[in-house]
């Protein structure tokens, strides 16, 4: 069984547990924009592509399908995860697995302000949200909202342009002058929690969920978190998936604020860190090469081990990158 990871970019250690022997793939390969993508120099063999935008993007991706006999492809970026979602049929039809959500959830998990408002909808735990300088000033004068806040971009992801705020005149500022159109929020003074969710691709059902504890955060991903049991929160977990058409690997963050805990965001693709969960044996690789291969996956919902801590730390490689762009 041979899979295509897309804009695999920086996930080197995602690239080797699917090469893993005993994970179900035979053949691994690579795309990126970028020679500079480190995690293409682990697959079997990789491409370099247009970018992602360009129009014959995906007829470039559809070329590689036929030529590598890729049975499954894994989209890893945010924008990319809509637009193989939304062209499913153009893979589907060649025999080709896209790993990836619906496009109507893929887009509301994109748009923060929309998913909060599905979470309410759904009478789910969220933080107080606001699309609008004017909508919180509102809450603010009525006495619902308080400094600080949290601010970040409605559609942004890696914790780009995010920001605590503890001023009025900082926030006006920030709206006025911002390009991209802003979120306000309940500043959360709690923990926050990383969820590695599998929903299986045949029976449309969770059967693996891994949460961790966050104990901090660099450049948007995870860096040193400790493996935790909560029935509680696989309960919320469960409840919140049960609203979504997911499929695959999804990727949660939650707080805990007065031990109550409140859904902040869902990423419909692998989180940056997922290689704790993978540590403590649980294994996404494994369950997608069983639905590849017409199984359906059991439930194994809180099967590892708590209290395993991870450190993640720095490492490299040096190549040659004139023979390398030969290649």
């Amino acid at each position: 069984m041979n899979i295509l990871i897309l804009s695999c970019g920086t996930r080197n250690k995602l690239v080797r547990y699917f090469r893993e022997k005993g994970n179900g793939f035979e053949r691994v390969v690579g795309t990126d924009c970028s020679a500079y993508a480190p995690a293409l120099y682990e697959t079997d063999k990789h491409y370099l592509v247009p970018r992602m935008t360009a129009p014959n993007y995906l007829d470039t991706i559809l070329n590689i399908c036929a030529d590598e006999k890729i049975n499954a492809i894994l989209p890893l970026q945010e924008d990319e995860l809509y637009l193989i979602a939304s062209n499913k049929e153009l893979f589907t039809e060649r025999g080709i697995c896209p790993i990836v959500s619906e496009p109507d959830t893929v887009e509301l998990c994109r748009d923060k302000f929309a998913f909060y408002n599905h979470l309410t909808k759904h009478n789910l735990p969220a933080l107080p949200t606001y699309d609008s300088l004017t909508a919180f000033r509102n809450s603010y004068e009525a006495g619902k909202m308080e400094f600080p806040v949290f601010v970040k971009p409605s559609r942004g992801c890696g914790s780009i342009g995010i920001q605590k705020v503890e001023q009025m005149e900082l926030l006006e500022v920030l709206c006025r002058y911002s390009s991209e159109s802003l979120l306000i929020q309940s500043f959360a003074e709690g923990e926050e929690y990383g969820i590695d969710l599998y929903v299986d691709l045949l029976s449309h059902k969770p059967v693996s969920i891994f949460a961790k504890k966050k104990l901090r955060m660099r450049a948007g991903e995870t860096e040193k978190s400790v493996s935790i049991k909560d029935d509680a929160l696989f309960s919320l977990v469960m409840q919140t998936a049960e609203t979504l058409s997911l499929a695959g690997p999804v990727d949660m963050d939650i707080f805990c604020v007065d031990g109550k805990y409140y859904i902040s965001e869902i990423n419909p693709r692998f989180g940056g860190g997922y290689p704790h969960a993978y540590s403590c044996g649980v294994n996404f690789p494994k369950l997608i090469a069983s639905n590849l291969s017409g199984q359906e996956n059991t439930d194994a919902i809180g099967s590892y081990e708590d209290g395993i801590c991870m450190l993640k730390y720095t490492d490299l490689m040096t190549l040659h990158m004139a023979e390398q762009n030969d290649k």
